[in-house]
């Protein structure tokens, strides 16, 4: 069954193709509307430039993907929340790339935010981005207040994950079970996001709890699916492809080290099929969530 899903979705990717254009496009005017609500400082020149203009969308897609398994019109209904967990990831990444964390020099095939701005003003920028991020998605006039107030506490509870992901990728405390640590450390710093933003579409979009509980299981696959294979883009990928240096997981415990390149590709697919595999229950308006679980495996980044 899930080896047909697979293959069904698979054919349908031309579809998805599209509409994750749309996707993207709408995020982008939406995110370049609100960042105009604001006062025009450096800060927010900072914050434009860390958002704006690059980045695959991965999550603002899955917010609005499962949105459509509950209504065709979920992305009139979940955009500004989708455009939410956007910003949510933009301020880890800029986080990430300080030199504090992974002294990054390239993110999204540009100079890293701190390479480009005065440190004062991106010391504020994932404030700025966080509490912009709950202002569009609270503020959506297109769902009920309830549910935008549980979707926010959701996004609340992965920021907090996040930041333990963080502390535990930046100590590398070494562990008897070196497997268990590292997909901890993806569950917090990457699955957590990936499967709140599929939380919040399906919780604005009517889900009951028992859908939305699976949805994010599901989601949380796909996020660890990506990430294995981020592990694997760090040696085999460069700024062409990936958009930031290879090399930057040196001196860090990776997949790859755990497993080879290999060896981390087939847990992403391991990953893929187990999202799948939780997806079974739900009908074809479930199909644009499965072409996306499925194209994470078919690239190396």
């Amino acid at each position: 069954m899930r080896e047909e899903q697979a293959e069904e979705s698979r054919n349908n990717f031309l579809d998805f193709t599209a509409d994750k254009q749309v996707v993207r496009d709408a995020v982008e005017a939406c995110l370049t509307r609100g960042f105009l609500a604001y006062a025009e400082t450096e800060v927010r020149e900072a914050a434009q430039y860390s958002v704006l203009g690059s980045g695959h969308r991965w999550r603002p897609i899955i917010v609005v993907a499962v949105g459509r398994i509950f209504r065709p019109d979920s992305l009139d209904v979940t955009l500004p929340t989708a455009c939410a967990a956007e910003l949510a990831h933009a301020a880890s990444l800029v986080l990430d790339d300080l030199p504090s964390m992974d002294d990054a020099e390239l993110r999204r095939g540009k100079p890293c935010t701190h390479h480009a701005f005065p440190q004062w003003a991106v010391d504020m920028v994932p404030v700025f981005l966080v509490n912009m991020a709950y202002d569009l998605s609270l503020s959506n006039p297109q769902a009920s207040a309830d549910r935008r107030v549980r979707a926010n506490v959701a996004f609340s509870r992965a920021g907090l994950d996040m930041i333990a992901g963080q502390v535990a990728d930046v100590r590398q405390d070494a562990a008897q079970d070196e497997a268990a640590r590292l997909l901890l450390l993806f569950t917090l710093k990457s699955g957590a996001l990936y499967g709140t933003a599929g939380r919040a579409g399906a919780i604005l979009c009517g889900a009951t709890e028992a859908e939305d509980e699976t949805i994010y299981q599901a989601c949380v696959d796909i996020g660890l699916s990506m990430q294995f294979l981020d592990d694997v883009a760090d040696v085999t990928a460069d700024v062409p492809e990936v958009g930031k240096r290879s090399g930057m997981d040196a001196g860090k415990r990776t997949a790859v080290d755990l497993l080879g390149v290999e060896g981390a590709r087939r847990r992403s697919i391991d990953f893929q099929e187990s999202a799948l595999a939780k997806l079974e229950g739900f009908g074809p308006e479930a199909d644009w969530l499965r072409s996306l679980a499925c194209e994470v495996s078919w690239k190396a980044f």
